[in-house]
């Protein structure tokens, strides 16, 4: 048993380092060429105006495309506004997440996301100064982001998780760090960021990560509990509560009251999330026409 012991942790380092290897690559947004059109605030803001009103119904994909196309022209017109690329980076994260028909077309618009993202990221100057100009790693960046990136941080941490996990082991071996860190400094800075979106992250990431990774379904529990009292209207937190905790515990009560406390609320009571809310209620009508499946 003391060998074992002793043996157990370097297999998981020898693992993991092995799953490392064959993790996918990508390329970050700050090493994206820099825009060659003459920036024009008028026109970008103008352009960006125009995209609020495709962004109001973004639960529906021909509005989502047009208002990402003209967030991207507002982007080229003018790429440091912060505003623009947060937008740009929830939206392909939501084009990913409620839109993409298949795992590859997910992967691509989760990967589209994360780049915007960190092009958000990188018009915080120290920022950028340490991990494009000094080539540092960005672990070693965070402690420079400040309260007005933290969107860019939670939504780039969200859309680069998701990439991971559908590129598979070894990518979210290999990026594991840099999210929690990014979620952690979200953390510091602003706790109860859109609607509990901590916590919830923090439980799903403890229900679906590897023991060996840190997983913890106690610890996901917690996270959910916690998220549900920050804000219990937002329908995101049950859905995810009931596909990743439920599921996992084989607690078919709990996964059939989250999704029908869901499907039988009313997505006009967070307004300002009406189409957010209006996907998390087709995820759970769909997922509770699977409940035979799944228990």
């Amino acid at each position: 048993m003391r060998i074992h012991a002793l043996i157990l942790p370097f297999a998981f380092v020898a693992l993991s380092i092995v799953l490392s290897g064959c993790a996918a690559s990508r390329q970050s947004g700050w090493d994206a060429p820099p825009s060659t059109t003459e920036a024009s605030s008028q026109e970008a803001k103008a352009l960006f105006t125009q995209a609020m009103t495709p962004w109001k119904t973004r639960h529906e994909k021909p509005s989502l495309e047009q208002a990402l196309k003209l967030l991207e022209q507002s982007a080229a017109e003018d790429p440091s506004s912060l505003d623009t690329l947060i937008h740009l980076t929830r939206g392909h994260y939501l084009m990913a997440d409620a839109h993409a028909e298949d795992n590859e077309a997910k992967k691509a618009s989760f990967d589209l996301a994360t780049r915007w993202g960190e092009r958000a990221l990188a018009t915080n100057e120290a920022f950028k100064k340490k991990v494009k100009d000094e080539a540092r790693n960005v672990e070693e960046a965070l402690d420079t982001l400040t309260t007005r990136e933290v969107p860019a941080m939670y939504w780039t941490a969200a859309s680069l998780g998701k990439w991971a996990r559908l590129s598979g082991l070894g990518t979210m071996l290999k990026y594991k760090n840099r999210i929690k860190m990014l979620v952690e400094r979200v953390e510091v800075l602003d706790p109860q960021y859109f609607h509990g979106a901590v916590p919830r992250y923090w439980g799903t990431y403890y229900a679906v990560a590897p023991g060996f990774a840190g997983g913890d379904i106690n610890k996901s529990l917690q996270h959910y509990q916690k998220s549900l009292k920050l804000e219990n209207n937002y329908f995101g937190t049950h859905v995810l509560y009931a596909e990743n905790y439920a599921t996992r515990k084989n607690d078919r009560e709990l996964f059939k009251k989250e999704l029908e406390f869901v499907i039988n609320g009313k997505p006009e009571s967070m307004p300002e999330l009406l189409p957010e809310q209006i996907i998390e209620q087709r995820k759970a009508k769909k997922m509770m026409a699977q409940i035979e499946d799944l228990f």
